[in-house]
């Protein structure tokens, strides 16, 4: 069980298949890359959760990536496929829909060393129009 966690957040107004960074702080801050805790060895614990912001264009499909790099990764660039988001219209208008998903959190064992790592994200498909992406990291 992870021992120390963080957490940021950002609208992913990037082109597809471009990566970019994760940097908005629940406070509302920006950190460039996450210190490695001291005494922590590894990332133990990967979660994310995704959704549309404001709106979001009919016909679309989308998978998304979280990348993990920097000085503080033992092994280098780390990727992880994280989720998909889907809208399609119905009929021959568009109505008003929500659903909303839990965040997904899962294992990982990501090799650290003292140093930074940087969370970014990315995401292929049609453009969606801005989702919402939020990744925490659990450290160990």
């Amino acid at each position: 069980m992870a021992k120390y966690y963080v957490t940021v957040a950002n609208i992913m107004t990037q082109a597809t298949t471009v990566f970019a960074q994760v940097q908005t702080l629940p406070d509302g801050g920006t950190s460039s890359s996450v210190k490695v805790p001291p005494g922590m060895t590894k990332i133990s614990v990967l979660g994310v959760a995704l959704s549309h912001n404001d709106i979001s264009v009919i016909d679309t499909g989308n998978n998304f990536t979280v990348q993990l790099s920097g000085t503080g990764l033992v092994d280098g660039i780390q990727e992880f496929l994280v989720g998909t988001l889907a809208c399609q219209e119905v009929g021959t208008s568009v109505g008003a829909s929500l659903s909303a998903e839990k965040a997904n959190y899962r294992d990982v064992d990501v090799k650290l060393k003292p140093g930074e790592v940087v969370i970014s994200a990315a995401y292929d498909g049609t453009d969606p129009g801005s989702p919402l992406v939020v990744v925490t990291l659990g450290f160990e």
